[in-house]
């Protein structure tokens, strides 16, 4: 209970703090304020020149018109118009202009005091030539070669000059001796002499005789002599003698040429 009156003394006390410091301020301003010097409204005399008079403005009535202009010029590719009529109520007209892909805009239209109506046509079909500049021809210029003088100077003479070729001094070491070594000699080896086989002597086999009842037979009995004569010269080749093995022992040996063993 004691801590519930202290909160509250304390707050009652924190709230006068606040409204003395309030009222404080208000003096201060108050004070500040009388201290400012009043200025009344200045108030300044009427001019003495009259105001400038304007003149009556009239409305007239719309009166009806009608003009009409155009341009053509190739050289710049231009080629446009306009047409117009009024009867004072209603503008009606038409314009025209020929565009760089070839087509003409044609433009009709109407205007009065609801608005504004415009009707647009094309005539014509857009083309995209290709762009080839013309360039002009100039002449070539002709220009003279240009003429020098010969110089008139001679050449310069050098003289030859006359100094001598140097001289060296001969080395004062000795000429280097290199020894003389014999010429190798090496051994002559006898041929070797290799033995000699008899040639292989193979069986004769009788010719097979067949019953002859085909054509095919026929044929084959026909071709037997060249067989034969295969079989003949494999006999003959048989019988040539063989190189005897006394021949190849006294064959001499081929001894090496000795070459003379001079100093280089």
């Amino acid at each position: 209970m004691f801590a519930i009156v202290l909160k509250l003394r304390t707050s009652e006390k924190s709230s006068l703090a606040k409204m003395k410091i309030a009222i404080i301020a208000a003096l201060v301003v108050v004070a500040l304020a009388s201290e400012k010097p009043y200025y009344p409204k200045p108030t300044y005399p009427a001019p003495a020149y009259p105001p400038p008079a304007y003149g009556k403005s009239y409305d007239y009535a719309p009166m009806p018109y009608s003009f009409d202009w155009a341009v053509l010029d190739q050289a710049s590719y231009n080629d446009f118009g306009q047409k117009e009529t009024s009867d004072g109520k209603l503008v009606s007209g038409t314009y025209y202009v020929v565009l760089p892909d070839g087509r003409r805009q044609v433009v009709t239209y109407k205007a009065d005091d609801y608005g504004y109506i415009a009707d647009v046509k094309y005539d014509g079909e857009a083309k995209y030539p290709e762009y080839k500049p013309a360039y002009p021809a100039y002449p070539k210029p002709a220009y003279a070669p240009p003429a020098y003088p010969k110089p008139t100077y001679s050449a310069p003479a050098y003289p030859k000059p006359t100094y001598a070729p140097p001289a060296y001094p001969k080395a004062s070491y000795p000429e280097p001796s290199y020894p003389s070594y014999p010429r190798p000699s090496y051994p002559a080896y006898p041929r070797p002499a290799y033995p000699s086989y008899p040639r292989p002597s193979y069986p004769s086999y009788p010719k097979p005789s067949y019953p002859v009842s085909t054509t095919t037979e026929v044929v084959t009995e026909t071709a037997a002599p060249v067989v034969k004569e295969a079989e003949v010269a494999v006999e003959a080749v048989a019988v040539t003698e063989p190189v005897s093995e006394t021949a190849v022992a006294a064959a001499e040996p081929i001894a090496e040429p000795e070459t003379s063993t001079d100093a280089v």
